[in-house]
This record gives structure tokens, sequence and C-alpha cells, in this order.
């Protein structure tokens, strides 16, 4: 071989490796806040093999949080580039912090066709058997701030309690809550799968009302907001993403027996628990398509408006762009 051809071969290569570091480089990486109820991030972590995009066009960082009410501050102070929402939290961001932020699918959807509503508990020995009875009351949330504690406040008020004054609110790990009810730590506590199913199967505890008692109806609850500055500079990753998220959910709802196994063995759950309610009726909606709508999320902030929670109404559907749902 000639020198030339020697050097061109070198050439070649050395353009080729500079190209996939350069790449590798380029490739962004989405810092997404999660939660343990958000199933199919799960799934995605656990079966990249089903998804299509991700270690391609696009990594994540997963960070977990206690609920909305952390993530969203945490996006604001630009440590997220996306996180599951909830309407307080996300008021909050674009009201009082003035971060953009955008919906633009789907996570969660409460009581919808039977599905799952979030549940407020008490010891079924408590005689605590309407909202009016928690006055001089513990009530226990898995986070100060966000939505969940809110929409205890309001139910409080629409029975005539002050919740100022007239209940005392505090903080608990989602695993606890049921049995710091129990143990007469908090007298009532809102609480999401998978630890409802698990504390309520015991026939110790009573429900007092649900989520869909607060706003009237059934809710678009839980749902995946991005930065606005991210999306801007980052669109074409962000439907690469979203497809990929979508992917996770159709595989789940397709292969339920391996997706409550993994499940499972993830959270530590047993597997008949998780299997007694994951990715059925007893579970939240999660909808195949990753649709949101603004009709199913304007009461809860026409209520926190209301009930002077945050500075103003304001119309959700100014804040939501499905375009990044696959056509």
């Amino acid at each position: 071989m000639k020198p030339t051809q020697v050097f061109a071969g070198v050439a070649v290569t050395l353009a080729a490796l500079f190209a996939a570091s350069a790449a590798a480089q380029d490739k962004p990486r989405i810092r997404i806040g999660t939660h343990i109820s958000i199933s199919a991030h799960l799934f995605m972590q656990k079966k990249p093999e089903v998804l299509k995009n991700i270690g391609k066009s696009y990594d994540v960082e997963w960070i977990r949080f206690a609920g909305s009410g952390d993530a969203m501050p945490a996006l604001v102070a630009g440590k997220l580039d996306g996180c599951l929402a909830t309407p307080f939290p996300m008021a909050n961001a674009i009201l009082q912090s003035r971060v953009p932020v955008t919906i633009v699918h789907q996570l969660l959807s409460f009581g919808f066709d039977g599905h799952y509503d979030d549940a407020t508990v008490v010891r079924a020995d408590s005689g605590i058997n309407k909202v009016a009875d928690l006055k001089g009351r513990i009530f226990g949330v898995n986070a100060i701030g966000g939505t969940l504690e809110q929409g205890a406040r309001i139910m409080a008020r629409k029975q005539g309690l002050d919740p100022d004054r007239d209940i005392t609110f505090v903080e608990g790990r989602p695993p606890f809550l049921p049995q710091m009810v129990r143990e007469n730590k908090v007298h009532a506590a809102t609480l999401f799968q998978p630890f409802y199913e698990q504390s309520m199967a015991k026939g110790d505890l009573k429900v007092l009302f649900t989520v869909s008692d607060i706003y009237g109806g059934p809710t678009d609850y839980v749902f995946m907001a991005f930065d606005d500055k991210f999306l801007k500079a980052n669109s074409r990753v962000v439907r690469d993403y979203v497809e990929d998220y979508l992917r996770a959910v159709n595989w789940s709802l397709d292969n339920r027996a391996e997706a409550v196994k993994i499940y499972a063995e993830q959270w530590k759950l047993p597997l008949e628990v998780a299997d007694s309610y994951l990715l059925t009726k007893k579970d939240y909606l999660v909808r195949r398509d990753g649709r949101v709508s603004a009709k199913n999320i304007q009461p809860i902030v026409d209520a926190l408006a209301e009930n002077k929670f945050i500075a103003q109404r304001f119309d959700i559907s100014q804040h939501m762009d499905l375009s990044y749902l696959p056509k």
C-alpha cells in the first residue's frame, strides 16, 4: 500500500472517530423529574429495548421527587428540563417565578371511567365521618406546597372549616402515611397508589373523600411539563422522548404481567399487591395516546384562584402544546 493510501485511510478513520465523538457530545441529556407513581418512566428505564430513540437522539437523567411540589421548583431553578406537574406548582412557576413552562402530554388522570381517584383516608374507628370532623386534627400530605395539600384545604373550606386555624398540615413520606394514620400521628392523609391499595387491604382505614369530590369531577391531574427554553432549543429531541414515553406506556398495557413484575421488584412491593391494581381500573388512567385536555385541568386552576392559593385565574390552555405527541 502506498503512503498516500495509508494516510488517506487514517484520515478517514480519524474523521469517523471525531464525528462519532462529536455526535456523542451533541446528544442532549434530558433531566426528568419523576415519581414512584409514574410507572411508564420506570419501564423506560428497565425496558430500553422497546424504545426507539433513547440512547440515539437523547439520553435521560432520572431524578425522583416526593411530589410535584418538589419537582416544579427544581425545574424553575434550572435543575430539571421537564418534570411531572400538577396545577398548583405549575401556577406558581407561571405567576410567581415567571418561568414559562408548557404541558406536553398526560401522565395520570383521576376518576375517569372508574379509575383510581386519590383518596383521603382516616382510621375506620376514628369517629371521623365527614370533612367537618377534621376540625382540630392533623392532616398528612406527601409534600407541603403541593396540589394535594391545596386540595385538602379547598375541601375543608367547602365544608365550613378554616384550614389555617382548624387543621394542622404535616408532611410525610408517601410509604409511611398509612401507618402514621394508624398510629394517630396524623388523623387523615391523602394516599396515592401503590400505597392506597396496600394499606386498604388491612380493613382498618376508610375513605373520607376523593379528588373528584373536591373539583366536581374527574381530572387530568398529573401531566408532563417542560421548560419553554428547553423546548425551543430541543423540539426534535422532546418529540423523540415523548414518542419513547408512549412506547413504554403501550408496552406496559400490552405486557401487563411483565410490567407488574418489574414494578413490584423495583419498589419492593409484594407481587400480589402490585398485581391487584397496577395498570387496571384500580390504578390511575394512563392514556395510550398521551393526550391531555385543558377542560379537565381548568377546574383545579379556578378553585385555586377562588381560594386565593394563586394570585389570579389563568387559562391553562395557553400553557399547553400537544404538537410534541406523535402524529
